[in-house]
């Protein structure tokens, strides 16, 4: 599966874009979803570098597609209060965190054109920012994603 329940988080309390993409790794690992956590995270940070995924209206997706990654995985952060992404954008709340392995074709393109093509939809968004259950968003995000795994 691409994203469980387990890889969906309500009301974070993460401060930072770092502790952010920290969360993302470690849930990413629990998830089984990498080889090596370090080096996913290194991977996502020099990603940022070179043009920043906070893509505005609250919504971030870090993601990075590296040898690192074992299996593609998404996990889905809601932040309890937004945080500065970087220096002069918009604040994020909602965190869409996206791992593809190196030898997984253009899987991470599958997964952040999905994903955009539902966010360019106001009523989406308001579920994303307004559900009350880990099950109503993986519902949510399964739709979107059409079954990708």
């Amino acid at each position: 599966m691409l994203i469980t329940k387990d890889m969906i988080c309500i009301d974070a309390d993460l401060k930072d874009k770092e502790k952010i993409i920290r969360a993302v790794a470690e849930r990413m690992d629990r998830a089984g979803k990498l080889a090596d956590q370090e080096g996913y995270i290194r991977e996502v940070f020099k990603r940022e570098g070179e043009i920043s995924t906070n893509l505005g209206d609250g919504i971030a997706m870090p993601h990075a597609r590296t040898a690192h990654v074992k299996e593609a995985g998404l996990v889905f952060l809601r932040l309890k209060d937004e945080v500065q992404w970087e220096e002069g954008s918009a604040p994020v709340k909602i965190i869409f965190g996206i791992a593809a392995p190196e030898s997984g074709g253009d899987m991470h393109l599958k997964i952040l054109a999905s994903l955009a093509r539902k966010l360019i939809y106001e009523e989406f968004k308001q579920k994303l920012f307004q559900a009350e259950s880990e099950e109503e968003l993986l519902t949510v995000i399964e739709g979107a994603t059409g079954g990708l795994r």
